[in-house]
């Protein structure tokens, strides 16, 4: 036992370090909002965002309605945007930013990062869009299909992304997206979820591959023992 003393603790922190993985991507602890919960994060999200109307009450009238239908599990939010001619001038705006749309854009991605991961959220695929056109379909139902970007962000529940929107940090980034591009969020529930295969075939051969020399290196060990 004492020559499996190290690979024994490090297989111990690993679990340790995987548990709390899950239960930080995960959020077990949080469960379905409440009424009054999701009341209480749109009111502190009334004041934080500076929206013109009438998008601010729309949006805010669909959150309510998507909160209150909360069951706990995690969600992708599509996000399809289709970036300004110029900048979106409203109120709330940032007067003294100088870059075009698309950057003003980025400026929002790149300054909520740090407030979307520590609620358990990521983008799980994010780009470029390199055809703006419907390539199914050209009669009328195409219409308002010339999207510029295209993402996926991971939440762990709904309550990941109301905190999002909560954080007062959101508030001051929000005006970059509103500035710089229209934008279509889509909540879905996934159903189907694989791993980038490359990756996923590169770890199935690593794990093999370590399994195969632990292997291989008993069986030379047990040798060893019953030749002495």
């Amino acid at each position: 036992m004492k020559t499996y003393r190290f690979e024994m603790g490090l297989a111990v922190a690993f679990c340790a370090v995987f548990t709390a993985a899950l239960a930080f991507w995960g959020d077990w602890a949080g469960g379905r909002m409440s009424r009054e919960e999701v009341d209480e994060y749109l009111e502190i999200i009334d004041e934080n965002l500076q929206w013109p109307e009438p998008m601010k009450s729309y949006m805010m009238a669909s959150l309510r309605e998507w909160g209150y239908a909360d069951d706990g599990k995690e969600f992708m939010m599509l996000n399809m945007m289709r970036y300004h001619e110029e900048l979106l001038d409203y109120p709330g705006a940032i007067k003294d930013f100088q870059g075009s749309p698309r950057e003003a854009n980025y400026t929002y991605e790149l300054g909520t990062k740090d407030i979307l991961i520590p609620q358990g959220g990521y983008p799980a695929v994010w780009g470029e869009v390199n055809l703006k056109r419907n390539v199914a379909r050209a009669d009328e139902a195409a219409a308002n299909t010339d999207w510029d970007r295209v993402g996926f962000a991971r939440y762990p529940n709904r309550r990941g992304f109301l905190r999002l929107m909560a954080d007062p940090e959101y508030g001051e980034q929000s005006a970059y997206k509103l500035m710089g591009a229209h934008t279509n969020l889509i909540p879905m529930t996934p159903q189907w979820v694989f791993p980038d295969m490359r990756l996923a075939t590169g770890a199935v051969l690593l794990i093999l591959f370590f399994a195969i020399g632990w292997f291989r290196a008993e069986r030379r060990n047990l040798a060893i023992h019953q030749g002495e």
